[in-house]
Order: C-alpha cells, then sequence, then structure tokens
C-alpha cells in the first residue's frame, strides 16, 4: 500500500484543517480570529505528526526541531543566570564573611537566620552551631541586639522562639533578643531588617553560603553588613544537598531582586530596637 502524507493536530486530519482555513477566510471577524489563532498555535508548537495509512505515526521534524531549540534556550539561559548569580554574589560578598566573631570591624544589630533546631528527629547542626557563633558575638561585645529572624507559619513550627531560647540559653539577655516571625525567606529576613526594624549596618549569623546570598540581598538594599559563617555539618550528603539547594536559591534570588522585584511577604509597622531606645 503506497504511503499517504497526514497532519493530525488533536484528531484532525489535513483534510479537515484546510476546511477549517477555507471556514477562516469564509467566516466573520470573530471567527476568523479564532481559526487563525488555532491555526497560528499548531504551527508555532510544530504538532504535526505525519504518518502511514496503517495508522502509525511520527514526530514531524520542524516539530522536533522546534523543541529541541526551545529547551536548548533553556537551558542556555538558565546556564547565563546561574553564573550571572555566582558572579554577583562572589562580588558583593568578597572580604565581608569572616570565620571568627573577633575579626568582625563593626558593632552591629545581629541577623540570625532561622532553622530547625531538629530535622527527622535528630539534632540539626546548622542551627546549633549559628547559635553558638551568635553567642560569641555577644560575648565579643560585636552584637548590640539580635534579632532573630525566621518561620512562624503554624503554632508549632516557631524557629524565631527555638532561636531566642537557644540564645539565651548561651548567656545572651532575653531583653536583647527580638523575634522576627515574618521571615519566611532570607529576601524577607534581609529586608525586614531595613524597613521594619531600621538597620542599615548589620552582620549576619548562618553558614557560608547561605551568608554569601544574604549580604547579596543586602548590597541590593543598599546595607552595609558583614557576615560570621558558623561551622557546616560534617555530614557530606547534606552538604551536597545544601549546594545544590543554594545554587537553585541564588537562580531565584536573581529573579527576585532584578527581573520580578519581589517584596516581602508581609511587611507592617516599624519595630523599635532595645539599642535605639536607649540612644535617644
Amino acid at each position: 500500500m503506497s504511503k499517504t502524507r497526514m497532519a493530525v493536530f488533536r484528531g484532525y486530519s489535513c483534510h479537515e484543517m484546510q476546511k477549517a482555513e477555507r471556514r477562516m477566510l469564509s467566516g466573520n471577524s470573530s471567527e476568523k480570529r479564532v481559526y487563525k489563532i488555532e491555526i497560528r498555535s499548531m504551527k508555532l508548537l510544530g504538532i504535526f505528526r505525519f504518518g502511514k495509512s496503517d495508522g502509525s505515526w511520527r514526530p514531524g521534524k520542524k516539530g522536533m526541531l522546534l523543541a529541541l531549540k526551545i529547551a536548548g534556550g533553556m537551558f542556555a539561559g538558565a546556564v547565563v543566570v546561574c553564573v550571572a548569580a555566582e558572579w554577583y554574589i562572589y562580588s558583593v560578598s568578597e572580604g565581608r564573611i569572616v570565620e571568627h566573631s573577633r575579626d568582625v570591624p563593626v558593632r552591629a544589630p545581629v541577623l540570625v537566620l532561622g532553622c530547625s533546631p531538629t530535622f527527622m528527629g535528630s539534632p540539626n547542626g546548622y542551627f546549633h552551631n549559628r547559635m553558638d557563633t551568635a553567642s560569641e558575638l555577644w560575648k565579643d561585645g560585636k552584637a548590640t541586639v539580635f534579632i532573630v529572624s525566621g518561620d512562624n507559619s503554624s503554632h508549632a513550627y516557631n524557629e524565631p522562639e527555638w532561636m531566642k531560647q537557644a540564645l539565651v540559653e548561651r548567656g545572651v539577655p532575653e531583653e536583647r533578643i527580638v523575634c522576627d516571625f515574618a521571615g519566611l525567606r532570607t529576601l524577607d529576613s534581609v529586608v525586614r531588617m531595613k524597613e521594619i526594624f531600621g538597620v542599615s549596618t548589620m552582620i549576619v549569623v548562618s553558614q557560608e553560603f547561605h551568608n554569601e546570598r544574604a549580604l547579596a540581598i543586602a548590597a541590593h538594599e543598599g546595607m552595609a553588613a558583614w557576615a560570621v559563617s558558623a561551622p557546616d555539618v560534617p555530614n557530606r550528603r547534606s552538604r551536597m544537598k545544601s549546594w545544590f539547594r543554594e545554587r537553585a536559591a541564588r537562580v531565584w534570588m536573581m529573579l527576585d531582586l532584578w527581573v520580578w522585584s519581589r517584596e516581602p511577604r508581609f511587611l507592617g509597622e516599624p519595630v523599635v530596637l532595645p539599642e535605639i531606645k536607649e540612644e535617644k
């Protein structure tokens, strides 16, 4: 049996598509627009299937080529954004991250970025290392006040309160700790330091990979920020997961800052910090 060529889109044969084109030419203006949009979308997406008379089919060459071009363009775009994110973060955080609290060149409010004290039923090393590092800033006289910023999306999950308790246990006065319950993301925590707490100079406490991104956001907001890096966790698998998650978070950060101009989910009324109260 001789081969015939058919174009199928949503079950329509080539003959039926030709009829649709004739209806488009002879119909009224609204009908023409509908048929025109449908035919254009068919050509754009390349969803033409060329098959044999026995009903088998294979993807059309134009459709496959278009799909490959789209996939290649998306991949190239993702690579460009990743490289741009790494370059931007490195350029604005270089020289502003230290390992020991005594090396911080300023005395300022401290933003402690939150996480849960436990992970899968075990102590979370990220949390406890951050609390140890933050308390060292108090002992070395570098911290004026602590803003513990994290997620409090439910009554059973309260990162700021857990951080506050941990810092009090490590010798930080309770009256020097302010909870920010709307630190749902790093961007929210950093921007709220400026917009809600009136801070223009600050010290950030988290792990190094997290500190770099927080300083990049602070630089975008025109803030003077330094960071002290808490020790990473010894678990290699956890470090690898954090590394890959951080790459995605950095791309998302670039989109938030430069494309969407995204603001914190919650702002609210300004909060006067304890140190500022004393200076008045």
